[in-house]
């Protein structure tokens, strides 16, 4: 009977046709701001997915939906002995795994008593934008200020789904997005209002040529470019128009292609030194205040 092989076992080897091998993805410590693994608290699905993140590398993951959904952002629907578990998960995994909590425009009180409960007095390391909320409230409108300034106070990381789908009357980029589902317009609005506080704009808003140009001019916005369909050039274009410091890495697994989302970095025209940048570095950089306050490893 033929056994599966470990993640660390492969047919082929990789440097024989110019491709990275999986210790010079290692080398360059992948942090993944990505992580759909434990979607609705799936933890099959995260074990499963698990298997791929070691095959690839990749030295942490994110998750994005820790004691959420997109119809239940606060999760009040989620049983207390999944939320637990999910905690201990969490607890005991820390050095490989972390976790962003979805919240809630259209309810910035109960947002912020989540944050007290998963950040201040929890495991967890950030909060997540969803793509629309029940309330149909973008990240630039008013009621978000209150959870973004709990969130400067607890360095906790900032990550904003944002996407422009065409349609509306007449037909325009964003006209068809759901509601609340922000672009990165709503974001460079919500970055102006609060301008030392870094936010992470998710996808590259989808189409990334008019995303990027969209939150340029706001040096607190770095861009996460996993989702979009895998250009070639799309991060050539992106650290022109503003700098390799502003980008930041996402895998999307098990949604997406690791290899895809690695390739986009892999075949754009940069150094190492800037590939590492970018598939960690400077997540770690915005990560640091909140790790350190928590005790968790930066560092290998």
């Amino acid at each position: 009977m033929r056994t599966r092989p470990g993640p660390r076992e492969f047919a082929l080897d990789a440097a024989e046709y110019g491709l990275p091998t999986r210790d010079d993805l290692v080398a360059m410590r992948i942090w993944d701001v990505h992580y759909h693994g434990l979607w609705e608290g799936d933890f099959r699905r995260h074990e499963e997915t698990l298997f791929y993140v070691e095959r690839m590398g990749i030295e942490r993951v994110l998750s994005l939906d820790i004691a959420g959904s997109p119809d239940d952002p606060l999760g009040r629907s989620i049983p207390p002995e999944a939320k637990r578990k999910m905690r201990r998960l969490l607890e005991e995994h820390a050095g490989r795994v972390s976790g962003l909590i979805p919240i809630d425009p259209g309810q910035p009180g109960e947002s912020r008593r989540k944050m007290e409960e998963w950040i201040r007095e929890g495991p967890c390391v950030g909060i997540k934008y969803y793509g629309g909320n029940p309330q149909g409230l973008t990240c630039s409108h008013p009621k978000n200020d209150p959870i973004i300034e709990m969130a400067a106070e607890l360095n906790a990381i900032i990550y904003i789904h944002a996407w422009m789908n065409v349609g509306g009357n007449p037909r325009r980029p964003g006209g068809g997005n759901l509601a609340g589902e922000s672009t990165p317009t709503d974001v460079a609005l919500l970055a102006g209002r609060f301008p030392g506080v870094p936010l992470i704009c998710g996808h590259s808003g989808g189409d990334w040529q008019l995303g990027v140009r969209a939150v340029r001019s706001r040096p607190n916005v770095l861009i996460e470019f996993s989702g979009s369909d895998p250009h070639s050039g799309q991060i050539d274009f992106t650290v022109a128009q503003v700098g390799v410091d502003r980008l930041v890495w996402g895998g999307h697994g098990p949604t997406r292609s690791y290899s895809t989302e690695l390739s986009k970095v892999l075949d754009a025209d940069l150094n190492d030194a800037q590939r590492r940048q970018i598939f960690g570095g400077n997540l770690r950089r915005i990560a640091a205040p909140i790790f350190r306050r928590k005790g968790y490893p930066l560092d290998r």
